[in-house]
Formats: C-alpha cells, sequence, structure tokens
C-alpha cells in the first residue's frame, strides 16, 4: 500500500511538471532570444523541479521527527526492539524514498528540459 501510494504520488507531481513545462516552453523561447544560456536555463528547471519534488519528502521527515515520541511509545508497547526498530525503519524507508524520488527527479527534469529548449 506504501509503495502504491509512493508511485501515486511520483506519477501526479511528474506529470504536474511535465504540463507545467509544455505551458513554460514558450517564456523560455522568449527567455532564451534575449540572451538566457542553455545553462542557466538547465539550472532554472533543476532548482524549480528539485523543490517540487523534495519538498514533500522533507516535510515528511520533519513530520516523522515531531512524531517521534508517540511513535516510539507505541513501537515500545507492541515489540521489545522499541526504538532502534524505529531508527532503522525510519532510515531505510527515507532512502528508498529518496532514491525513487532521485530517479523519477533526473527523469523528470531531463524531460522537462527537452520540452523547453525545443525550438522550432
Amino acid at each position: 500500500l506504501g509503495l502504491l501510494f509512493i508511485f501515486a504520488t511520483v506519477l501526479i507531481i511528474y506529470y504536474k511538471q511535465i504540463s507545467e513545462g509544455y505551458e513554460d516552453a514558450d517564456r523560455f523561447k522568449i527567455m532564451h532570444k534575449v540572451g538566457l544560456s542553455d545553462k542557466e536555463i538547465h539550472k532554472t528547471i533543476n532548482s524549480q523541479i528539485l523543490m517540487v519534488f523534495f519538498a514533500p519528502l522533507l516535510l515528511a521527515v520533519i513530520h516523522l521527527i515531531a512524531a517521534y515520541h508517540l511513535i516510539d511509545l507505541v513501537i515500545v508497547s507492541l515489540s521489545s526492539s522499541g526504538q532502534a526498530m524505529f531508527v532503522y525503519t525510519f532510515i531505510i524507508s527515507t532512502i528508498v524514498f529518496a532514491l525513487i524520488y532521485c530517479l523519477i527527479y533526473f527523469i523528470t527534469s531531463h524531460t522537462y528540459y527537452k520540452i523547453v529548449t525545443q525550438r522550432n
């Protein structure tokens, strides 16, 4: 169920960014005509997509850290492994989600760049 939600979230963000790419293509063409280099366009795209992709992951980590004490109490009452199990699960889950987000981020960034740099 968790994987289903993560892929749904990633796909929603991906398609949102791609549709914005088609909307922004004319703006980037105008900026290119007035002197914005391809390197600057690439940097702008990366910073925009980076913020959109990793804000949810960062907020999830902040929420987990804020709820740490309550989660720890529940885990301790249900099992003997307690705090160590929560910390390992938290770290492994965060790494897995970050890797999935990174993969989709690079795919999205590349596709977005191709969309906005098509100069017909």
